[in-house]
């Protein structure tokens, strides 16, 4: 199953979003995102992962190690030239209790604080001019998290990629997944998606005389991450996947 089950560095991690206007309740595919997905309350990622990357609808690879064709849609945007990436997840919130007459005090836990997603990038202007555009609009966005160990398919500017596949996004360097036929079945090198509702709080260039320029950036989270989401495999590679919080063989 695509999801990390193994130990590994996440040097091909990157980060994407979805360029819609975000809206409450489920939302219109390729219109609108909503926070509760695009079909159901149930199924978060499902819909939101659409707006992102696509599956041919009948793969046909003839042999084996063929790659399966996967392509990128309108509205998927991508974060180049990441540096270094932030924690993922939520810290603890411990508070302590004085208990009077006691020798030491007990803790409980209370209301947990959101992350700083603080993302330094490798600074080139024509590529990150965007990031500025975003953070003077003010507007959220859902942004994705692709956790991976192995190298992925990397999207090209409207295109075709190393899948065969013709993405449909104006932006190259989406990751997609890497998927290929192996006998029967279809195989899929392992990657972990983070998905949050944010908008872009900062944007500070640091220039360098010996290294890189650099650029910090700091996003909002609204809420809390949902994932890891992920694919099983099909029964056969022409069988559909299914995107899933707990993905099964």
């Amino acid at each position: 199953m695509p999801n990390i089950t193994s130990i590994g560095a996440g040097i091909f991690t990157s980060l994407a979003y979805i360029d819609l206007p975000v809206v409450e309740g489920l939302g219109t595919s390729n219109t609108t995102v909503g926070r509760s997905g695009q079909t159901s309350a149930a199924n978060l990622g499902t819909g939101w992962v659409l707006e992102l990357e696509e599956r041919e609808s009948t793969p046909t690879p003839t042999s084996e190690g063929e790659l399966i064709e996967w392509n990128t849609t309108l509205a998927s945007k991508p974060f180049g030239r990441i540096r270094e990436f932030p924690n993922l997840g939520i810290p603890a919130n411990i508070v302590n209790v004085p208990q009077y007459g006691q020798p030491s005090s007990s803790q409980v836990v209370g209301q947990s604080d959101p992350p700083n997603l603080d993302f330094t990038f490798n600074y080139v202007p024509s590529v990150h001019h965007f990031i500025d555009t975003m953070r003077a609009s003010g507007d959220k966005y859902l942004f994705r998290v692709r956790l991976a160990a192995g190298e992925q398919l990397v999207s090209t500017a409207a295109g075709t990629n190393e899948s065969g596949a013709t993405d449909v996004g104006t932006e190259a360097g989406v990751n997609l997944p890497y998927e290929f036929k192996a006998v029967l079945l279809a195989d899929m090198r392992e990657f972990s998606d983070f998905w949050f509702f944010g908008s872009v709080a900062s944007f500070e260039i640091v220039p360098a005389l010996t290294d890189a320029n650099q650029l910090n950036v700091s996003l909002t989270i609204d809420g809390q991450l949902s994932g890891p989401w992920s694919y099983s495999d099909g029964a056969a590679f022409g069988d559909a996947l299914t995107y899933d919080l707990a993905p099964t063989a």
